[in-house]
């Protein structure tokens, strides 16, 4: 496995997926001017087992809440995907179909339509008189609470290759990151003074937990990690009805009282197994009458609709885009990317006008 990790020919091909999109970046272009010399480099330090991630860019987005980002090194990048490459078969097989995050051919929409799926059988199974719940948990803090030790644990039952699991290792415990972004070249390529390094806000390396929000390993890491629960639900509680986004999730049956007790043997299990909380605010038990929210949907089984937050936060980023546009700021490809981008989430729900409406109103 480790071979085909470092090898000069997947780290091309990584190369190429690192730099979709990001092609103009200065990190990238300051990459591309030794090209072939810089993935040899990064070839003969991954090969020699002397490579070390770089420090991460560390910055705050405020979208859709504040949330601290910590951007990989581009050079980092091409390792990440070249390791995720290499490693993500084999926990896809091992993931539940229900898990939609971060995974090829699933997302928010398929999952929308699957809990409209699970909302329509329960109605046929149980008849419209029947009450129907859904039982809605939030993990508290997930990234900043994943501990590096569990998560070793439970990749390298997977990954038994010595020196792919001694890069994961390298990935999940160097969280060193740097306020803003560097100008000069040498920086852009990964070489930093130690002077510089801060550790980001995400991580706490003294209670050895937290993955860094922005680093392409921590999303399929966290995806491993909750894994856990997956099966825990599905082959121990035997959940018939339970789907997850990330650290999202719920369940839905007939019973109310039923839907307590498993949420108190998910509060337990989460705690010991995989040392993370139930977020207290984010707990409910509800009657399906008035939707299940999920996604940034709100589901029945016969229609769905926009979440209010999501259509709140779309409309003010839509209006907001066709302000650039009448301004001139922004061009007109990038106008239709955003036309595309809204119609795309809206049609995936009964929103009958409102695409009219949103391209009516004044800016």
């Amino acid at each position: 496995m480790f071979t085909d990790i470092c090898s000069l020919e997947q780290l091309v091909r990584s190369y190429k997926r690192a730099r979709i999109g990001k092609r103009e970046n200065m990190s990238v272009c300051a990459f591309d001017f030794d090209l072939e010399s810089n993935i040899e480099r990064l070839h003969y330090l991954l090969k020699s087992g002397k490579y070390i991630p770089s420090p991460y860019t560390h910055f705050t987005v405020n979208e859709p809440k504040t949330r601290s980002i910590s951007a990989p090194a581009f050079r980092d990048r091409i390792v990440h995907h070249s390791l995720i490459k290499s490693i993500e078969p084999l926990f896809e097989k091992k993931f539940i179909i229900d898990s939609y995050a971060c995974r090829k051919k699933k997302g928010t929409h398929f999952g929308a339509k699957r809990v409209k799926k699970f909302l329509m059988a329960a109605r046929c199974i149980y008849g419209k008189d029947q009450p129907l719940y859904v039982l809605h948990c939030d993990v508290q803090r997930y990234y900043q609470s994943i501990n590096w030790d569990v998560l070793f644990s439970i990749i390298t039952n997977t990954i038994t290759c010595p020196q792919t699991c001694d890069l994961i290792k390298k990935i999940i415990e160097h969280h060193d990151s740097i306020e803003r972004k560097p100008q000069n070249t040498n920086a852009q390529l990964g070489l930093f003074s130690p002077s510089s390094h801060i550790t980001p806000s995400t991580v706490s390396v003294a209670q050895r937990k937290g993955l860094p929000i922005g680093n392409l390993t921590s999303q399929i890491f966290a995806n491993i990690y909750l894994n856990e629960l997956d099966q825990y639900v599905k082959k121990a509680l035997h959940e018939k009805w339970y789907t997850r986004y990330m650290d999202d999730f719920l369940i839905i049956h007939t019973d109310k009282e039923h839907l307590k007790k498993v949420r108190e043997d998910i509060r337990i299990f989460l705690r010991e197994n995989l040392k993370l909380t139930l977020h207290p605010k984010k707990i409910a038990i509800k009657n399906v009458t008035q939707g299940v929210t999920f996604v940034g949907y709100r589901i029945f089984y016969d229609h769905t609709l926009i979440k209010g937050e999501t259509l709140i936060r779309l409309q003010r980023k839509y209006r907001g885009r066709r302000k650039q546009f009448s301004q001139r700021k922004i061009t007109k490809s990038q106008m239709k990317m955003s036309n595309a981008s809204v119609r795309g989430h809206l049609k995936h729900a009964d929103t009958h006008n409102l695409w009219a409406n949103l391209c009516n109103k004044r800016i």
